[in-house]
Order: C-alpha cells, then structure tokens, then sequence
C-alpha cells in the first residue's frame, strides 16, 4: 500500500489516547483530515470520516456523533455553537455545516480578524436527528433542526428547519416528497442481528 498516495485511516485504537470527549468502537477517521477542539468532539460506534475534512469544535463549542455515521470527504464541521449528527446519519463529499456565519446584510464588518463590537454573528445548533443524509456540496446554515429520516438532494441550501420524512431539494431548500420509512425496518433488523 502506498502511504503517498493512500494515508490511510486511525482507527480507535491509535485515537484512544487523543483525548476526545467520547470515543466508540470501530472508528476509521482518515489520516489527512484537520480536528480542532479534540476534548469537545464525542463519537459513537461505527463511523468513517473521509479524507480532508475538517471538523472545528474550538473553544465552548462541541460536536457530538452518534453511532453508523459516515462523513465523506472533504466536509467541514464549525460547531462553535454546537452539532448533533444522530445515529444512521450522512454526509456525502464536500457538505458544510456551519453553526456560526457572519452577518452579510452590510449593516456589520464581517471575519474574525475584526473585533466582535463591529460584527454580528448568526449562531445556533444544528442537530442532525436519526436517519438524515445529506447530498454533496450541500450548506446548513446555524439553528437548524433538519427531522429524523429527512434527505436532503445535493447542492442543496438549508436556511429553514427541515420536517422529518420528507426529501429536500434546491436553493434553498424545499420539500419534494415523502421519503420512505423502510429504513427503519433495515435498522432493526441490523441491530438484531448483533
């Protein structure tokens, strides 16, 4: 195996010591990606975090991450104000999910270089409940709740609470149909086996 072209995964054993608020078993977190706040990230069982992703929890800020997740590559995670991923959820490449944002009406200096008198920022949690997926390239704006089973299609803005069981589309994002609750059978049926 080539370690130029192929870094690899740490796995739970080689995390154990790294100091993460919770850390489950078999984890695969790829070697090249970028984690701030180690001691405010908890992981559960089962998760796979691709490659070049970046998952910031500095500060009073926290990420939590259930159990059968997988984050594909090239997602960023600024959970500043906090994020929840709950249990059988997903993200696919290149998702952002920011629990923070400037304020871009103009009215305030935005960045972090600018001292917080002279900004404003749009803060809020962002939970993930059970069985959401999230299509590539997709943003979630901070105070969002998107419900359980809930899809969201790729390129897709969310901007707004999204209800649980339904398939999620655009700019910003709107309902497009139900989504199927057969998952939930799927899942019993895993755990059963166990």
């Amino acid at each position: 195996m080539s370690k130029i072209f192929d870094p690899g995964y740490y796995c739970e054993d080689d995390l154990k010591e790294e100091g993460f608020g919770k850390l489950g078993r078999n984890i695969k977190i790829a070697k090249n990606c970028t984690i701030i706040g180690i001691n405010n990230i908890s992981i559960g069982d089962n998760v796979r975090i691709d490659g070049f992703t970046s998952i910031i929890a500095s500060g009073n800020g926290y990420i939590t991450i259930g159990s059968f997740v997988h984050i594909g590559a090239y997602c960023i995670l600024t959970g500043g104000e906090g994020i929840i991923m709950n249990d059988f959820c997903g993200l696919s490449h290149g998702v952002q999910i920011y629990s923070r944002t400037d304020d871009y009406s103009g009215n305030h200096l935005t960045n972090p270089t600018v001292p917080q008198n002279f900004t404003k920022i749009n803060r809020g949690t962002v939970c993930l409940e059970r069985h959401v997926i999230i299509g590539a390239g997709s943003v979630i704006l901070p105070n969002i709740v998107i419900g359980e089973g809930s899809a969201v299609g790729a390129l897709s803005l969310v901007n707004k609470n999204v209800a649980p069981w339904g398939i999620y589309f655009g700019c910003p994002a709107k309902k497009v149909k139900d989504r199927s609750k057969k998952l939930l059978e799927l899942e019993k049926q895993l755990i059963d086996k166990k």
